[in-house]
């Protein structure tokens, strides 16, 4: 906490979201559309009901298993972030960070602005006993060499189709199993910062909708495990979205004392 920034001595924070997951789409891209310079940094906090599919903006719905969607009527949405496909609902809780532009954690450099995020998470997973980190950039790059070398491109391909299959600099692990994941929309007038928290991580309905064959459908489910990694199996118990909520806050509050 040491390197984190001296933050506005304010928050704005709207309570947690249980809503169709396009309204929570919708409802960030507002807070970032209507966003001025003397506003305060925002939280929103969010929960998918029902469950659905969650693309990269730049993914196409081709690498998804039709028979699947079908089978399950699996809502499909895409988010106007990069990155690739997350499987929204009762197990991953979602945060917004909507900062105006000129804000002190946004920086020039796009990646660094990730790291007070990720350091605030690792900050806020302590109480509940989970001893993360946050990941280096160095590390972030060596797995993606993975994608260039023969005898792992398939298989590194395959599971980087979901969000959890890789590692981006400052998402945050438990040693080398994601457990917060990262993005950001960046716009002139603001960004939002947003992290995905794994309440529970089941992999085998995400396998199901990404995975084509049975063969692929396989590695997904077992390769998926062990990319990521549920505060249920961290903790050895349920831990609430209220609970995980109130630890980030209380590492937020005192962000504005640091100096």
């Amino acid at each position: 906490m040491r390197n984190l920034p001296m933050l506005m001595n304010k928050w704005h924070i709207l309570p947690l979201s249980l809503a169709d997951q396009q309204r929570h789409i919708d409802q960030s891209e507002l807070l970032l559309r209507t966003i001025e310079p003397w506003h305060l940094a925002t939280l929103y906090w969010s929960m998918a009901e029902p469950e659905g599919l969650v693309l990269g903006f730049s993914q196409k719905e081709e690498i998804l298993n039709q028979e699947t969607v079908a089978r399950l009527q699996m809502p499909i949405y895409r988010r106007r972030a990069g990155g690739t496909a997350v499987l929204v609902g009762p197990h991953l809780l979602s945060l917004d960070v909507v900062l105006p532009a000129g804000h002190p954690l946004l920086l020039a450099d796009v990646v660094k602005s990730y790291q007070w995020l990720g350091e605030a998470w690792v900050e806020a997973l302590r109480p509940l006993g989970v001893d993360a980190r946050t990941v280096p950039p160095q590390e972030a790059h060596e797995q993606r060499s993975l994608l260039q070398q023969p005898e792992t491109q398939a298989r590194e391909r395959l599971l980087r189709r979901a969000c959890y299959g890789s590692i981006s600099p400052y998402e945050v692990v438990v040693r080398q199993r994601k457990v917060v994941g990262l993005d950001m929309i960046r716009r002139r007038a603001g960004s939002v910062l947003q992290a995905g928290v794994l309440l529970q991580w089941e992999t085998e309905t995400l396998a199901q909708l990404l995975g084509q064959t049975v063969e692929e459908q396989s590695l997904l489910e077992v390769g998926l495990l062990d990319r990521a990694v549920g505060l249920d199996r961290l903790t050895g118990r349920a831990a609430s979205a209220a609970e995980v909520i109130a630890a980030f806050e209380e590492v937020i509050f005192s962000m504005d004392q640091v100096r």
